[in-house]
């Protein structure tokens, strides 16, 4: 758990531990680190997470993710939507991500916390979801005082370490098969009307891509 002070990481948690998809309600806390585990049960799995609430009060985004001494599967980026200083902690907490190819590899959600303090708000939706379109990572929009979107952000924090862990072995699998075809594994394009046809599909692809992303940052559920 990533950000500023007082944008409720712990409350979060807190909240996790009550979630309807606990399985066996197995919670277990260690003082010094702030660590807190919690089984859940997810489409027939069972999964145990573990959350780091980090005291990074006085430290950098970037010292903080030094401090880990094994790599986490995810990433939540918590700040608070009526502190607009929260939101800035918010980006370098992602920039720094951004910076170790975590987003990359690794589940990574924007978390806009405390929905519920309409009129003290200072950070829009939208301005929560072109952050996290920027970097690549999912958006969601919670508040622990009335338990809003509190079970959604848990199950997507699963739900998205499953799909990246998916995707990474693909990725070795696809690495193994090019390998075996030897060299690049595919036979030279002929004539330039070929390749530039490519090319513009390429492009179009890259296009619909982003396009799809500002769509889909709020679907958990999704890559």
């Amino acid at each position: 758990m990533l950000g500023t002070t007082a944008v409720g990481k712990s409350s979060l948690i807190s909240q996790f531990m009550t979630s309807e998809y606990l399985h066996a309600y197995d919670t277990s806390i260690d003082d010094e680190y702030g660590e807190k585990s919690v089984s859940v049960l997810l489409d027939g799995e069972e999964s145990e997470l573990i959350f780091i609430d980090h005291p990074c009060a006085e430290m950098s985004p970037t010292s903080c993710l030094a401090t880990y001494t094994s790599s986490p599967h995810a990433y939540c980026v918590v700040y608070s939507t009526s502190d607009r200083q929260s939101f800035k902690v918010a980006e370098q907490c992602l920039q720094a991500l951004w910076k170790a190819d975590a987003i990359r590899t690794k589940a990574v959600i924007l978390v806009a916390n405390k929905t519920d303090l309409v009129r003290s708000r200072v950070v829009t939706a939208q301005d929560g979801k072109s952050m996290a379109t920027s970097y690549d990572c999912k958006f969601i929009e919670t508040s622990v005082g009335i338990n809003h979107n509190v079970d959604e952000l848990l199950v997507g924090i699963l739900t998205q370490i499953r799909l990246k862990q998916q995707q990474q072995q693909k990725t070795k699998g696809s690495s193994r098969e090019g390998e075996q075809l030897g060299g690049g594994g595919f036979p030279k394009l002929r004539g330039t009307r070929t390749s530039a046809s490519l090319k513009v599909k390429g492009l179009l692809s890259k296009v619909w891509a982003r396009d799809s992303k500002s769509k889909s940052c709020e679907n958990l559920h999704v890559l």
